[in-house]
């Protein structure tokens, strides 16, 4: 038997984990009632943690409000010594986070272990660790160092010519994306898999040539279409499975569809408005099935493949005996985690690239830390924000291996004792902007409210338009498409929604005329929020199959149930295929 390297430690734990069994708990923040069942203490006895205080849905809301993904950008001062210029940050410019640009960070010229710090045991974790974390440097943003022209970028890898867009893996020439993989020539798209020009599509995977494609496969040349698959020359339709020129759910021949197309034009605003009422009119009627998950064996949650032993899991590909986590891919043997792939034996982690990790952030190939941000192929280390290529660390100290792990015998124990322990980074230290996270996209909240919850807001500045520039309003973008001209390339547009302008990129501009539609006149972050209503939510509800009366869960909330035709897979199955 292997002697513990925590003796005290282990025996507090031991003493909570021994006599748990399944029981109900009330989150200490919304008053929820919450089940604790036989696989979680499974988990909570690998990881050596005691019972969350919070239920699964403000856990996940913790953690998308830490997870910078949604593509939001400022201009920052760098804070690296004799650097004087403003670079891209997710931090708005009155935030205290102190940053360096991009090059600078990821150099020789400077070294997290020059912010070492002793560990107070007498003082409690967190507010120390606060400040520890504000005294040290953090990336202006968290991007794939190998990406090409990829500056307006989050996350990702292996990408080329991504332009204000989050979570773009092995991505080329894309706009305004979030969470985009293995494509090309794309534009204002979300969990878009193995697709080429597409436009305005969420959810599809292995299309090509097409505009507002929600939850389709393998169609191509359709536009405004819904959860289609096998489908080409198809345009304002839903559930259709091996059809071609199907205008409006009704089949044509090939002349009568090509005929009727010429009275479409998706290049004109107006028209292309009256397309988008009709199509939302269409998803309203059209059969919608509870979950989407393609061999998920033994597993409950939404938009699953080749997953196995996954409970209450979202997006994740290729993943087994995962529990309450999302945006994943080959992931194994975690709890509470968002964002990861290639890794195993996560605990309330988001970003993660490593194993054995528990409670922190922003890692690159790293192993049993915990309580670390943006650290990267490191191992043991507790507390430690910054480093890379180091072991044996707590507040970016280093010590001895034996002295190591005396001190977190004495750091975690105490942690337990003050029942800090396993809890991950609360939103008001303010870590993370909130207003620009995961958090706001999934789960918006205004400065008021923010202020409530002691979520810090920070003020954000107006948009940075060169003086002199022409700004467009809307009667100023012309409707159609086709009259365009390069000049708007320099002028700046007012969005309808904001009121903040922004402006066109050239590939962009080139993109919309390739594919014919018109020039938007909503900030791509507002275009971002409204493209999010035909996402799938985060959550599961209980769900009755209004045909079989089989009992599961549904993505839609009971009011949305009662909204849409909702069907379990096999009545699903039965009526669509």
């Amino acid at each position: 038997m292997a002697i513990s390297k925590t003796p005290r430690f282990d025996a507090a734990i031991d003493a909570i984990l021994r006599p748990l069994v399944p029981h109900e708990r009330t989150c200490k923040k919304c008053a929820a009632i919450f089940k604790i069942d036989e696989e979680d203490i499974n988990f909570f006895r690998m990881f050596r943690v005691p019972p969350p205080t919070l239920c699964p849905l403000c856990r996940q809301k913790r953690r998308l409000g830490h997870l910078m993904r949604v593509p939001k950008f400022y201009k920052k001062k760098c804070s690296a010594p004799k650097h004087t210029e403003e670079v891209i940050s997710i931090f708005p410019p009155s935030s205290p986070h102190k940053i360096y640009d991009f090059s600078y960070y990821h150099s020789d010229a400077w070294d997290g272990t020059e912010y070492g710090t002793e560990y107070d045991i007498s003082l409690p974790f967190f507010p120390q660790f606060n400040d520890f974390f504000f005294s040290v440097p953090h990336l202006c943003l968290e991007r794939d160092p190998q990406g090409v022209n990829c500056d307006y970028s989050l996350g990702g890898k292996h990408s080329k010519n991504v332009y204000y867009a989050g979570m773009g893996y092995e991505m080329e020439n894309c706009s305004y994306g979030f969470d985009t993989r293995h494509s090309k020539d794309i534009v204002d798209c979300g969990l878009i898999r193995n697709s080429e020009f597409c436009y305005w599509s969420v959810g599809s995977s292995r299309c090509n040539g097409c505009i507002f494609a929600i939850d389709c496969e393998n169609c191509i040349d359709s536009s405004f279409i819904y959860d289609c698959k096998n489908c080409s020359k198809c345009f304002l339709s839903s559930n259709l499975r091996n059809k071609s020129y199907v205008f409006e759910n009704k089949q044509f021949s090939k002349e009568e569809y090509e005929e009727k197309m010429k009275t479409v034009d998706t290049g004109n605003r107006s028209a292309f408005n009256i397309y988008k009422e009709r199509f939302d009119e269409i998803v309203s009627d059209a059969l919608q099935k509870n979950v989407h998950n393609v061999n998920a064996v033994d597993s409950i949650g939404d938009n699953l493949l080749d997953t196995k032993n996954c409970f209450f899991v979202f997006r994740a590909d290729r993943c087994e005996k995962l529990r309450f986590s999302a945006n994943h891919e080959s992931v194994k043997d975690s709890l509470d985690t968002i964002n990861s792939i290639s890794s195993e034996k996560l605990y309330e982690t988001a970003v993660i690239l490593g194993s054995n990790i528990k409670c922190s952030m922003y890692l690159r190939d790293c192993s049993f830390m915990e309580y670390c941000i943006e650290c990267y192929h490191s191992e043991h280390c507790f507390g430690c924000i910054g480093l890379k290529n180091k072991k044996y660390y707590i507040f970016n100290k280093q010590y001895s291996e034996d002295e190591y792990w005396k001190k977190i015998d004495e750091i975690k124990t105490k942690m337990l004792t003050r029942e800090e322990y396993g809890e991950f980074f609360d939103l008001s230290l303010g870590f993370m902007p909130y207003q620009s996270s995961a958090g706001q996209y999934y789960y918006p909240i205004s400065e008021n409210n923010a202020g409530k919850e002691s979520i810090p807001w920070y003020p954000e500045p107006n948009a940075n338009i060169p003086q002199g520039t022409r700004i467009r309003n809307l009667q100023e973008v012309p409707e159609n498409i086709e009259d365009v001209g390069d000049d708007i390339l320099k002028d700046a547009i007012l969005c309808e929604k904001s009121g903040r302008p922004f402006r066109i990129i050239e590939s962009e501009l080139q993109f919309y005329r390739k594919m014919k539609i018109p020039i938007p006149t909503k900030n791509p972050w507002e275009r971002m929020m409204e493209r999010r209503r035909y996402e799938h939510s985060l959550s599961l509800f209980d769900f009755m199959c209004p045909q079989c009366g089989e009992k599961s869960y549904s993505v839609y909330t009971a009011e949305e149930q009662k909204k849409y035709r909702i069907l379990c897979e096999k009545c699903y199955l039965r009526e669509v295929i």
